[in-house]
């Protein structure tokens, strides 16, 4: 006859089982983590004055710009239109459009579709028009107006400035200032290498005088 197991058995178990517990990772719902995601993948939303603008146009190439004695007068000086270009090229921006990021060359070529679009300008020391070399020569030189006779200081500011309207950038209190007292823009020159001639009896120019130089019919390098 069997033997009856006794508690006092080694692999007797006089108790059930204890039923397992599910854990909070096993039952926390997988919806929360879709929400997260869904939220931090979504588009920010465009300001209500670039949505505007990029339904009428569609592309911000097309952005027109007010021109005075057959230019697009320039309010930011050589630094700022430089850092703008400088902060496209390192933070590599994507080129509206496309799936393209900024690059030096791809800058040159925008600045060359400008020109064909909106039609050449007067040039200083015999330059054709924006290139990779005279842009790469523009972000290097230093000063306030330093590069201002180069292409891709009159063509860097055009893109510059279609871009700022195309994503609803607010003009700064420095560039309303410089509409205010400078009606025409600056005179595109470089003060290290222009020349003025003058007469008796007319004041001489120092570099700073030229830096601050507004755009006007009158003046003639």
């Amino acid at each position: 006859m069997p033997k009856a197991l006794t508690a006092k058995d080694d692999n007797a178990r006089v108790a059930p089982y204890s039923k397992s517990k599910p854990s909070k990772r096993d039952s926390k719902p997988n919806a929360d983590k879709e929400n997260t995601d869904a939220t931090t993948t979504s588009k920010p939303k465009l300001p209500k004055a670039a949505a505007e603008i990029q339904q009428k146009y569609g592309d911000f190439r097309d952005i027109p710009l007010e021109e005075y004695l057959g230019e697009v007068p320039c309010y930011d000086d050589c630094t700022t239109v430089r850092r703008k270009l400088n902060k496209l090229l390192t933070d590599k921006q994507i080129i509206p459009g496309t799936n393209k990021k900024w690059t030096q060359a791809g800058m040159s070529k925008e600045m060359e579709g400008l020109e064909d679009r909106m039609g050449a300008v007067k040039y200083h020391k015999n330059s054709i028009g924006p290139s990779v070399r005279s842009l790469g020569a523009f972000l290097k030189k230093k000063g306030k107006m330093g590069g201002g006779d180069s292409p891709a200081y009159y063509w860097g500011y055009v893109l510059c400035e279609k871009l700022r309207i195309w994503e609803g950038t607010k003009k700064t209190k420095a560039r309303e200032e410089a509409e205010r007292t400078m009606r025409n823009g600056h005179q595109r020159w470089d003060p290290s290498t222009v020349r003025l001639w003058t007469g008796p009896g007319m004041p001489m120019f120092t570099q700073n005088d030229l830096a601050n130089e507004e755009r006007s019919a009158r003046l003639k390098v």
